[in-house]
């Protein structure tokens, strides 16, 4: 970690990544959550100053957990489950959290409700079938008591720092980056794909962070009293 040691720009850069690294650590058991890495960068007056960008993503794939569960899925590889909204541009947002759930009409949605986007429409569940009938493909292909009945929509992104963070594990893309088919990712069923954020890391960078943050503080004590002792020889 290599953190500018200043006076108030480096205090905003430090506080920037301390607020990152426990964003991290609250996520550390979040399925599908990618781990944020704080970004700064020198401003252009050529001051050298740091100037606090937004944290950007690290899209590594995270450790797959079986859960058991058959509406579980997980995806190994390039790609993101798609799901809709009308809150995100062009009305859907990306994840690789695949904690999924039938809705009161048995159309297959997310942890909050909105519809899992299949490659031909929503996939809607039969009301004969419980969950424990359902089937999830390595190609994504969903069946119910061994009857096809849809193909979860899973795509990939060239350049996948183009991507927003929007909570929950999602991620929203701008109107320029059109994503396509991840036709080499492959699905498991009854596992969900774990945070990829190490606790350790985190808590050894929070260590690192807090140390560099007491060390500015005292640079800007010292200038103060050096500050107040110029004063008072001014106005003697």
């Amino acid at each position: 970690m290599s953190i500018p040691i200043s006076t108030s720009s480096g205090i905003e850069s430090l506080s920037h990544q301390f607020r990152t690294a426990t964003e991290n650590l609250a996520n550390a058991a979040t399925p599908g959550f990618k781990r944020r890495l704080a970004a700064c960068r020198e401003a252009g007056n050529g001051a050298g100053s740091p100037v606090v960008a937004a944290p950007a993503v690290d899209f590594s794939q995270g450790r797959l957990v079986h859960t058991g569960r058959p509406l579980d899925a997980a995806i190994s590889g390039d790609g993101f489950f798609v799901v809709e909204t009308p809150d995100a541009p062009g009305g859907r947002v990306y994840t690789r959290s695949g904690v999924f759930r039938p809705n009161d009409r048995r159309q297959l949605v997310d942890g909050a409700g909105r519809l899992v986007a299949g490659v031909g429409g929503p996939i809607v569940l039969p009301e004969s079938v419980s969950p424990s009938q359902i089937g999830i493909g390595r190609d994504g292909q969903v069946t119910a008591a061994g009857q096809a009945i849809g193909q979860l929509q899973i795509v990939r992104f060239e350049d996948p720092s183009v991507l927003t963070a929007v909570g929950a594990s999602c991620f929203s893309a701008p109107d320029t980056a059109s994503p396509t088919a991840a036709t080499e990712a492959t699905v498991s069923s009854g596992f969900q794909e774990g945070s990829n954020v190490s606790t350790v890391r985190e808590l050894v960078d929070l260590i690192q962070i807090t140390r560099l943050y007491q060390a500015n503080m005292k640079m800007i004590s010292k200038q103060d009293e050096r500050m107040g002792q110029i004063l008072k020889v001014l106005m003697a």
